[in-house]
């Protein structure tokens, strides 16, 4: 599997956990079959190019934004503060929002 269907294929994920999308949600947005979003994602597939700019024309819409190391040293991802906003109203008065680092 090359490097960057690697990377693409963690960023679609990140970018559908950020906004609180399932992989349905992210193919009915983005018109792409929920199979094939699944497929990337599991690396059983090479998106094609069409595809690749459709998953990340949508997770752009909804505020996450990724950005290429043209060095290779992997990417970064930004998400808009109306996103961060967003998130922030929809957990008020569920709980806390607790981010832990994996072990």
């Amino acid at each position: 599997m090359q490097r960057d269907v690697l990377s693409f294929a963690i960023q679609i994920k990140a970018g559908r956990a950020l906004l609180g999308w399932s992989q349905a949600e992210l193919a009915r947005r983005s018109g792409v079959a929920r199979a094939t979003v699944a497929r990337i994602e599991a690396l059983m597939m090479l998106p094609r190019l069409d595809t690749v700019g459709k998953l990340r024309r949508v997770i752009k819409e909804g505020g996450v934004l990724f950005h290429d190391d043209d060095t290779g040293n992997g990417f970064s991802i930004a998400v808009s503060g109306a996103t961060v906003d967003q998130l922030l109203a929809e957990t008020r008065g569920v709980g806390s929002l607790v981010i832990t680092p994996e072990k």
